[in-house]
């Protein structure tokens, strides 16, 4: 896959600094989660990189790989059940799936396939293949993308009663244009589809309800903000991040808006050079070898990423304003709405090890989890997510919270 190069020129000369967050605000609980407490499901050695998961209500897992075979599907004592799933035209074949339906439908996984526009149900390799295509007037193709880092192509798709969330795009990408085409993304409407009749309503305009991302920001160099686009269905409704207003705002399924959630200081307001060149490293890469899965020596590595810090002249406020202060948002089973922020210090646009659970009544826990395991679904006291070990190969696997302290 190569990456268009506009991307990452303009990208580039966005670059901004940043600096390691504040400490946390000391109010509310936090916890710590130890790495003996990670079980680990099985794996396979299919397993390139885990882009989604899904946890069926049997405790069986649906895993999306980065390559062919695109869907594993783990049983809750490891065994392999099915993986399959290639690339192409072929009527058995899918063009590009980036996700998976949060929640599933009625007991089944569901991916979304960008490529071809439609919704498949995944039962195995032998199942009748059951699809439900996008209406294309109501959600024009190529109008649902991604609302993350640029690297990385997963959409998030929910599930809300008996219909199914999208983000609809307003704006296609054009040269040139490349700023209008991201506010575009950052302020989707989130579609909601009912697969039984094939009718369309717009749940929620986040350009509409939200504060103005941009605020007081001022573009001290060309480009664009590096904002991620954080929202998810949380039980009756639809949970998003409110950059402008620093809240969690959560709307009904009839759009109207429900309640506000103040997570904690913004995490980050400045960032050092070598921060910035860390984490837009890989998108910098992808430009110069010509595509996402492009390698560069150890020496050449670390020459760009020293030409990238040095490139950078604008101050750690200034420029901080163009990142992300969070990078993923999901609810669990309880209606809390989990955050994860920027990991400044890590490395590519990737999120930090504690989360942030803040509960309908406002109150909030911090939460690290183990080196290595990334959470996807937060289910009663249970996360399931992925183990990666030392090599970067990853597992399904689940930690169990610890109980609410006093």
């Amino acid at each position: 896959m190569r990456f268009p190069t506009v991307f990452v020129v303009l990208l580039w000369t966005t670059a901004a600094c940043r600096e390691a967050p504040p400490a946390a605000d000391v109010s509310g609980r936090s916890t710590v989660i130890d790495a003996s407490r990670v079980t680990v499901v099985g794996t396979s050695e299919s397993l390139a990189s885990v882009r989604d998961l899904s946890v069926m209500e049997d405790g069986s897992i649906w895993v999306l790989n980065s390559t062919s075979p695109f869907f594993l599907h783990f049983a809750p004592d490891g065994t392999v059940l099915a993986a399959y799933g290639t690339e192409g035209g072929g009527p058995e074949e899918f063009g590009s799936p980036v996700g998976f339906v949060d929640g599933g439908v009625q007991g089944e996984a569901w991916t979304f396939d960008s490529r071809r526009h439609l919704l498949v149900a995944l039962a195995g390799p032998e199942a009748p293949r059951r699809e439900v295509a996008i209406p294309r007037i109501a959600v024009p193709p190529g109008s649902i993308v991604s609302g993350g880092d640029l690297l990385d192509p997963t959409i998030r798709v929910g599930r809300l009663g008996d219909e199914i969330v999208l983000p609809r795009s307003g704006a296609a990408f054009e040269p040139g244009r490349l700023v209008e085409f991201r506010l575009s993304v950052l302020g989707a409407d989130l579609v909601a589809l009912d697969p039984a009749t094939g009718t369309t309503r717009v749940v929620v305009s986040l350009a509409e309800a939200l504060d103005d991302p941009a605020g007081d920001f001022e573009p001290v160099v060309s480009g664009f903000p590096l904002w991620f686009r954080l929202w998810s269905v949380c039980g009756d409704g639809i949970a998003v991040y409110d950059r402008g207003a620093h809240r969690v705002r959560r709307f009904g399924s009839d759009g109207a808006e429900a309640t506000s959630l103040a997570p904690p200081p913004v995490p980050f307001e400045d960032a050092t050079p070598l921060q910035f060149a860390r984490a837009v490293f890989p998108l910098r890469m992808a430009e110069v070898t010509g595509g996402v899965d492009g390698t560069l020596t150890a020496a050449d590595s670390v020459r760009l990423l020293n030409q990238m810090a040095g490139a950078l002249s604008a101050s750690p406020a200034e420029l901080g304003a163009y990142l992300p202060r969070y990078v993923d948002l999901r609810c669990d089973d309880g209606g809390a709405v989990w955050l994860r922020p920027l990991d400044l210090d890590g490395g590519a646009l990737e999120g930090a090890r504690t989360w942030i659970a803040l509960d309908p009544d406002g109150s909030r826990t911090e939460v690290t989890f183990p080196e290595r395991f990334d959470p996807f679904v937060f289910s009663g006291d249970r996360v399931w997510g992925v183990q990666r070990d030392a090599l970067d190969v990853a597992s399904p696997a689940w930690v169990d919270l610890p109980p609410a302290g006093p």
